[in-house]
């Protein structure tokens, strides 16, 4: 009896394939550097509004910088990693889990501190 629902399986092995791969790959890295962004302007706007900063100071001086920004070129941003301290491979940030990166040989976390 033939099975009429059998697919074969899809191979790609084209350039334009890998391209859509590779983009996929820098759309998560791009993820997970906003995501960082979005804890390390969190922290500083607490920080700030903790230390006596009216806030309505810091929302005018967002407006300021809005309206007189300079325009620049994109420039792009080169992808770090870190030594893990179990095993000595490299780790990259993970895409999901903002700040950390988990090593793919041992598994152990490393956190990535945020640098400014």
């Amino acid at each position: 009896m033939e099975n009429l629902n059998y697919q074969p399986p899809v191979t790609v092995n084209d350039r334009a394939g890998e391209k859509v791969i590779e983009a996929n790959f820098r759309i998560d890295d791009i993820k997970a550097q906003i995501a960082e962004l979005e804890i390390k302007i969190s922290a500083l706007y607490n920080v700030i509004v903790e230390q006596g900063i009216d806030p309505k100071l810091i929302e005018r001086k967002v407006e300021e910088l809005v309206t007189n920004r300079p325009e620049r070129p994109l420039v792009s941003v080169l992808t770090r990693s870190q030594i893990c301290p179990e095993c000595g491979k490299k780790v990259k940030p993970s895409s999901v889990d903002p700040l950390m990166g988990t090593c793919l040989f041992c598994g152990t976390k490393v956190p990535f501190y945020p640098t400014f």
